[in-house]
């Protein structure tokens, strides 16, 4: 082989690819923060399992049980598709491994090919003396010295490649062990959603003979229930879109603490958590419990109430229950403004009080947060 030409293929033959770890490190952060997402979304199915066994355990009415089973259901399907979000994640992450490791494979038999021909070359110039020959035939002291200089280099360029065959082993062999790693974590994530599918539909099933078992007026009653729910998650959805970027009451965030009730006067009768269910006295002020920005104003044709959607930044409240509401969509409202007054309704047991349903969604992460840690602790 000339002695130029292999110059130039040691040279070639020692860009590698070993940087290419750095290049995986987004997706497995984008795996990582989806993990993080789904570990939360499965303390909200722990918090709505936890909430229809004490209404169980209380004796509370089918329809409770029934309200409370629906929301099991929507919270874990809403489980499900973010497990499914992560195993997709994985198996992009385990295609992209697979190539890389192809990539190497081929990078590392083409040096160890290169490299076999290199130290063939050296053998050969050492058993017929064409290293002194080349030397011998310099012009002057200069040429010789310039010879030299690059007989050396070539012997240089050989132990490099040699050191970058040895780190492409390395790095080819921690790939494999990273391709195993997930497969493992396909397998896991495989399982637990096959699991909770089939928890689902148990949940399903168990709402459904719980439903059967109603009478007509009042299947009839959590089937409109049923029917406004669906409505209400579907403007959260919407209106999901619309917050994103919004300034107004931007410094809200799930660290907010020491608020006030959005009844005056009210105190919290039940929450599961994310969704809370404040009473008050009738015709009770309801205020909004930050700065912000009036998404919609929609009224329940059913009980001639209204919902009322608040942006705090990207933060999303929803007021349900609202009587007299006092804003319309696109006002800015601040802290502790009037929005309304508090709807009438009637509990299980057929008597009548005041109160208003309030939630916050994380548009962000997609979820509802918690809502009790926001307000004052008497």
């Amino acid at each position: 082989m000339r002695r130029d030409k292999l110059y130039t293929i040691v040279l070639a033959a020692i860009v590698t690819l070993l940087a290419t770890p750095c290049m995986l490190s987004a997706q497995s952060n984008k795996i990582e923060e989806q993990r993080k997402r789904v570990e939360q979304f499965k303390k909200d199915v722990e918090n709505t399992k936890k909430e229809v066994a004490n209404l169980k355990k209380e004796k509370s009415s089918a329809s409770e049980r029934i309200s409370a089973l629906d929301k099991q259901v929507s919270t874990r399907s809403k489980y499900i598709k973010e497990v499914e979000r992560e195993l997709q994640l994985v198996k992009e992450d385990i295609a992209e491994i697979k190539a890389l490791i192809d990539s190497l494979g081929r990078e590392l038999n083409n040096n160890r090919e290169v490299y076999g021909e290199a130290v063939r070359t050296a053998y050969r110039n050492y058993r017929q003396s064409n290293d002194n020959n080349y030397l011998f035939s310099a012009q002057s002291l200069t040429d010789a010295a310039y010879r030299m200089a690059r007989i050396q280099h070539i012997a240089d360029s050989r132990r490099v490649l040699a050191d970058t065959i040895e780190l492409q082993s390395a790095a080819y062999d921690l790939k494999h062990a990273e391709l195993d790693k997930r497969r493992s974590e396909l397998d896991s994530v495989t399982r637990s959603l096959e699991k909770e599918r089939k928890a689902l539909q148990n949940d399903r099933d168990e709402a459904q003979r719980s439903y059967n078992q109603l009478s007509k007026k009042e299947k009839k009653a959590i089937t409109r229930q049923r029917e406004q729910q669906k409505q209400l998650d579907n403007a959260v959805a919407e209106l999901s879109k619309l917050t994103k970027g919004n300034k107004v009451g931007g410094s809200f965030s799930s660290k907010t603490s020491n608020l006030n009730l959005p009844v005056v006067g009210g105190e919290i009768a039940k929450s599961s958590g994310a969704t809370a269910t404040i009473t008050g006295a009738k015709g009770a002020e309801v205020r909004s419990i930050y700065e912000g920005l009036v998404m919609r104003v929609e009224k329940n044709s059913s009980t001639s109430h209204y919902a009322v959607f608040i942006a705090y930044g990207e933060y999303l409240s929803v007021y349900t229950n609202v009587s007299g509401v006092t804003v319309k969509a696109g006002d800015k409202v601040k802290r502790d403004q009037k929005i309304g007054s508090v709807g009438l309704g009637v509990d299980h047991t057929g008597k009548q009080y005041a109160y208003v349903q309030f939630a916050i969604h994380d548009t962000r992460a997609g979820r509802q947060i918690s809502v009790i840690d926001f307000f004052k602790k008497k």
